[in-house]
Formats: C-alpha cells, structure tokens, sequence
C-alpha cells in the first residue's frame, strides 16, 4: 500500500501527490478508532455505505432502456424488495472506453452520429 495520495482536479488541470495522512494510513478498524475515536469511525463508515446503498438501488432504477422507458424494475418492485440483508459489495471499476461504450450502446443510430462527429472534433 502506497504511502502517497494523488489528488487531481479536472476543473483546473492540476494534480499534485502529498504523503497520506496517519488516519489514511490505518490498516485496521482497531487503528483508524484509535486515531479518530469510535464515533467519527462509525459516522465516517455509516457515510459511505449510504452511499454504496444507494448505488445499488441507483443501477435498479437505471436498468433498463431509459430511451422508451422500459425499465427493468418498476418503483414499486424496488420498494417491496427486502434490502435488510443490504451488504456492499466490491465493484469492479471500468475503463474510460467500457464506460463510453456502454452509453455509446444506449443511443439511437442518429444520436450516435452526432456524437461521434462531435468526438471527432474535439
């Protein structure tokens, strides 16, 4: 595990790496509780798994074909669905290509000619 962090920010075009700080550092939940208490650990994991949660909940609401609005679950179906045995799962992380792929397959054939067009131009 790499004792740096990168940070990038796209909206002014820099980037810089600063050595991790300690809590960063923890390889434990016993470490990252005694560097910032039990309380901030518990909120800060709480934090993100609300966030992994709704993700989860996010892809159902978006499968299917936004385009006709065929979706493959209805709002009613996610909302009988028992999520009380809800746990994160690892995602895998796409490329740039699988994910512009991936919603270059969802236009109709004059939308993506339109955007390859506009690719091209860039």
């Amino acid at each position: 595990m790499s004792d740096t962090i990168i940070t990038k920010s796209k909206k002014v075009g820099r980037e810089i790496t600063l050595k991790k700080p300690k809590v960063l550092q923890a390889n434990t939940l016993k470490e990252l509780v005694e560097i910032i208490g039990e309380s901030m650990a518990v909120s800060k994991i709480k934090a993100q798994l609300t966030i992994d949660f709704r993700a989860t909940v996010r892809s159902m609401l978006e499968s299917g074909d936004a385009n006709n609005g065929q979706f493959t679950y209805t709002d009613q179906e996610i909302k009988s669905r028992n999520f009380n045995d809800w746990k994160p799962e690892t995602r895998s992380r796409r490329t740039p290509e699988e994910k512009a792929a991936e919603l270059l397959s969802k236009l109709t054939p004059d939308q993506l000619k339109v955007a390859l067009e506009l690719a091209n131009k860039a």
